[in-house]
């Protein structure tokens, strides 16, 4: 059996997650030379163990905050996953997993199961299926710590009707009257494709209050659509 590299799939876990500052390479190494493996046992350090293996007190104060704050900060289901760096469970077939099953079900589901799920071949289902045995006791250490995690909605319940924005793909910017988070949740509830910068890909910009002008000079140079927040609620709910 392969040596398993903690170093590697500790970094990749915090440059997936994408919420924490802290745990970059060199922290990671330095950690791993004082014996620390796991990412859950990252999560269970305290500033005093971090002060006696070598960090500074006003650095281990700041990794400390920012294992808080990667725990408190809503993060999404299927990028928690795509952390752990099974094969074959990239960032899309985490969300296309997850679509079909809860992040609390997936470790219960047969190789037939998951190759039943569109975009599952066979063999993915058996990789997919082992890598996922092969993460359960650290996936379960961790949530156990208190993860914030939004869960991605199931394909039943996706409101894909003949609406207007179904498959294509929007953009926010600006101050909108709902929070990002929120409407973003609630496009991808429609069956949106949500981006975060204009492109020739981009097939509409939804703009709120005091916009910067870059996007929106893109918007006319691609010719994308602009509507505002209200233009695209009334269009997105009346069709």
């Amino acid at each position: 059996m392969p040596r398993t590299n903690y170093r590697k799939n500790n970094i990749f876990f915090f440059r997936i997650l994408a919420n924490n500052d802290g745990f970059g390479q060199a922290t990671i190494q330095k950690l791993y030379a004082k014996g620390v493996r796991q990412v859950s046992d990252i999560y269970l350090l305290n500033k005093p163990q971090l002060i006696l293996m070598g960090f500074g007190e006003k650095t281990s104060q700041n990794l400390i905050d920012q294992l808080t704050r990667s725990r408190q900060e809503s993060i999404e289901d299927w990028r928690f996953l795509a952390a752990f760096g099974v094969q074959r469970l990239g960032m899309g077939n985490c969300e296309n997993l997850l679509k079909s099953y809860s992040i609390k079900q997936i470790f219960k589901l047969s190789v037939e199961d998951i190759s039943n799920i569109d975009g599952f071949a066979e063999l993915t289902a058996e990789l997919i299926f082992d890598g996922l045995l092969s993460i359960k006791d650290q996936y379960e250490a961790l949530v156990s710590g208190g993860f914030q995690l939004e869960q991605t909605l199931f394909s039943s319940n996706i409101n894909e009707r003949n609406n207007l924005f179904n498959n294509k793909k929007i953009v926010f910017t600006g101050a909108m009257s709902e929070s990002r988070v929120e409407l973003e949740k609630q496009a991808k509830a429609f069956g949106v494709l949500v981006g975060k910068s204009v492109s020739s890909k981009t097939d509409f910009l939804i703009i709120g209050e005091n916009v910067g002008q870059s996007k929106i000079k893109a918007a006319k140079s691609h010719d994308v659509e602009i509507l505002t927040e209200a233009e695209y609620l009334k269009k997105l709910y009346s069709t």
